[in-house]
């Protein structure tokens, strides 16, 4: 009797979970400093999960080392779904770049692909730049000598550039800054050829004319900038190198908690007042399953490391 007792409670006991988590506030964790678009994206979606599981979704921003901080600090944390972190394409570049701590295939998993993000490739208007095609013209016929701009070292829109160099033939020197916004400086300064950042660091000076916009890595051009052609447009299909954000857990979470996670995520990717803000900021939601998303990893991850091995690119 008693042993029946005990297997009815363990039958129990998985939906009970499922049905319990959460009970108390989970916290998403930022890679990046507070203030910039991961915290807008990270509070904008995690409101409308609170409102919906009725549990505080708290944030909590640990930035350092290409996102490696965030990251052991998940892993150092509960394995019980109450700690997630916000990514984005330097989880699946780093593994080619850097001796770790962890192993973030096997470590780690999705949670939810949250939004994609086009990077933009702006010029000077002075250039005597129209599009990516004028680029490729005008590198080469100076090999080496045109320079692009990125937010730094090994990020995706440095890898972005390299896998264009190696798309289109062509070979530019690269000048990393800490951030967007110096490197957007030196572009208005003509200080370098052209720059490739997140459309949202680069919009204001395109609509007010002070950069043009030769061209957008994503497949459908941005309600932001309908007039930008896309590089896949422009005779590039292979170049559709959006930046993605999304949450990932520790690999070891209970199935349940995962799930649940996802579901109320992806709900709130479907709400339209959270829609329309992401929209606002160029933000296209994408949603969809846990197992999607690390998949998506896993070959952006396969992805990278070609380009990183053949461009020679480092750390330093």
């Amino acid at each position: 009797m008693i042993r029946l007792l005990l297997l009815c409670l363990a039958f129990v006991s998985g939906p009970a979970a499922a049905q319990s988590f959460p009970s108390k506030p989970i916290k998403i964790v930022l890679a990046y400093a507070a203030g910039g678009p991961t915290d807008f994206l990270a509070r904008t979606v995690g409101e409308k999960v609170s409102s919906r599981v009725g549990q505080p979704v708290l944030v909590e921003a640990r930035p350092g080392a290409n996102e490696r901080v965030a990251t052991e600090y998940l892993l150092r944390s509960p394995a019980d779904g109450y700690t997630v972190v916000l990514v984005a394409p330097p989880h699946a570049i780093n593994p080619s770049l850097f001796k770790m701590n962890y192993d973030a295939a096997k470590d780690t998993t999705g949670v939810i692909h949250l939004v994609n993000l086009p990077p933009l490739i702006t010029a000077h208007p002075d250039s005597g730049l129209q599009n990516f095609n004028d680029l490729v013209k005008a590198a080469k016929a100076k090999p080496g000598e045109l320079t692009f701009g990125t937010p730094g070292n090994a990020t995706s829109n440095h890898l972005m550039m390299e896998l264009l160099g190696l798309i289109a033939d062509i070979k530019m020197q690269h000048v990393p800054f800490k951030g967007d916004a110096p490197a957007i400086t030196e572009l208005l300064g003509q200080r370098i050829t052209v720059s490739a950042n997140t459309i949202t660091a680069g919009i204001q000076h395109v609509k007010a004319g002070r950069l043009r916009a030769i061209g957008i890595a994503s497949r459908e051009r941005s309600p932001l900038l309908p007039e930008v052609p896309t590089l896949y447009e422009q005779g590039y299909p292979d170049a559709v190198v959006t930046t993605w954000f999304g949450l990932i857990a520790h690999a070891q979470t209970p199935r349940e908690a995962l799930q649940r996670l996802n579901a109320e995520f992806d709900a709130a990717l479907k709400a339209p007042d959270v829609r329309e803000k992401l929209h606002n900021v160029g933000m296209l939601p994408v949603g969809g399953s846990a197992e999607e998303f690390t998949a998506h990893i896993r070959a952006e991850a396969g992805r990278w490391a070609k380009v990183v091995q053949t461009r020679g690119i480092s750390a330093q």
